[in-house]
């Protein structure tokens, strides 16, 4: 009985020790993505809502891109999971030995900086003088603003519901929240007094000052690069800008940018030049050029500690550039499951940390979340449901929002044509 009892001991601490080395290994990656690709393909199937979706913006689709976003959205939820891993387990909230799992998170953010600027500078490219800066920024809003909202809803619920009433005495709700309305450009303070309260979102909001800085820059850059001739934007950009730095030295507050995160975004400019000319875009399209981008995002990964240096920017920009010429990795791009994820990308990205947050710091009890075979089963279970959650928040919140941009954009332009015709 006692050899028994021996055996099974050992057993289940061979298995234990198993599941710990799953989690920080290349077989979680690969069995996260593929639950969650897996999951966007039954809802495809099963939902017609989805694939009206999918075929309604097929026409508008840069195909290979929106594959690309769904593989990095995943990339990141991934990243986060095996970070809170080891959190869990009082490593603190830092990168994990990993370096893949390192550049599933910092190289996904750089590639979606870079998709930004490719977009964006591409339609920068081929309207000119065309491009409405109000249009733009009206859209921006109606499609970053929405599902953000939706975030920052759970985080003051979580501030709310979790912060001890002596954390809550101590807190101020407003002044910190003012921050976060303000996508976070002006630091992520604690709310209500939760201590932390970024990780309820697994600090994914420090990119999105970025993301905003490029676009209130695009203007002012379009101008000096001879591309849009609407001075009065330029200069409107311009000064913005410098405002927003200045009031960083002035009033010392958190500076959230970092100029070789930046750099990031000039892979994608070199992206949308690349493809507007045919010759080098069927250069990209060529079966060789996929293997040369995988070889040289591999090159990063591999070898580079972290994906903000100089040599790494140059790796991704090469990968990006196949990637934007139309390549789509023999097929895999293309997958519907994977368009899904593209599409919901942005929601998988706001949404993940919260999952993490709430089910392995709140729901499980303790001696369960740092158990590596509950550990594994339960990160399966997040990832369907977020899928799940970040789909009906696209489709409730994200998409409803988009068109609603479109519509109140002609009404305005509607009335300033009305009003400029009876004057």
């Amino acid at each position: 009985m006692l050899h028994i009892i021996g055996a099974d001991a050992d057993l289940s601490a061979w298995l234990t020790a198993l599941f710990a080395w799953l989690i920080d290994s290349p077989l979680m990656t690969v069995l996260l993505f593929a639950v969650a690709i897996r999951t966007a393909s039954v809802l495809l199937r099963l939902l017609p809502p989805i694939r009206r979706v999918l075929v309604a913006v097929e026409t508008e689709r840069h195909t290979s891109i929106d594959g690309l976003r769904g593989v990095l959205g995943i990339a990141v939820f991934i990243h986060h999971t095996v970070i809170t891993w080891f959190y869990l387990h009082g490593n603190g909230w830092t990168l994990p030995p990993s370096r893949l799992v390192v550049h599933l998170g910092q190289t996904s953010v750089a590639l979606f900086f870079m998709i930004t600027a490719f977009l964006f500078w591409g339609r920068v490219l081929s309207r000119g003088s065309h491009l409405n800066w109000a249009e733009f920024f009206v859209s921006r809003l109606c499609r970053l603003y929405p599902a953000y909202l939706v975030m920052l809803a759970l985080i003051v619920a979580a501030a709310y519901g979790f912060a001890s009433p002596e954390q809550q005495a101590s807190g101020n709700l407003w002044p910190s929240l003012t921050s976060w309305l303000l996508f976070t450009t002006f630091g992520a303070p604690d709310l209500n007094g939760l201590p932390n309260t970024g990780l309820v979102v697994a600090g994914v909001t420090w990119s999105l000052p970025y993301e905003w800085l490029f676009y209130l820059a695009l203007p002012a850059l379009a101008f000096a690069a001879g591309h849009v001739r609407k001075p009065i934007a330029a200069l409107a950009s311009a000064a913005a800008v410098i405002a927003l730095f200045l009031s960083f030295y002035w009033f010392r507050w958190y500076n959230p940018f970092a100029l070789k995160i930046l750099l990031s975004f000039l892979g994608g400019v070199a992206a949308a030049h690349w493809v507007r000319n045919p010759a080098r875009r069927e250069i990209g399209r060529r079966r060789s050029a996929g293997y040369v981008a995988i070889t040289a995002l591999l090159a990063v990964v591999l070898f580079m500690p972290t994906a903000y240096l100089w040599l790494s920017t140059l790796g991704l920009t090469v990968f990006v550039v196949v990637i934007a010429s139309g390549h789509d990795l023999w097929g895999v791009l293309r997958l519907p499951g994977l368009l899904w994820l593209g599409d919901i990308s942005y929601s998988v990205y706001l949404l993940h940390g919260a999952l993490l947050w709430t089910v392995f710091q709140h729901m499980l009890p303790r001696a369960l979340a740092i158990s590596a075979p509950v550990y594994v089963g339960t990160s399966i279970i997040i990832d369907i449901v977020l899928v799940l959650a970040a789909s009906t928040v696209f489709l409730a919140v994200e998409r409803p929002a988009i068109l609603a941009g479109k519509r109140w954009y002609k009404r305005l332009n509607r009335s300033a044509a009305l009003l400029q015709a009876n004057i």
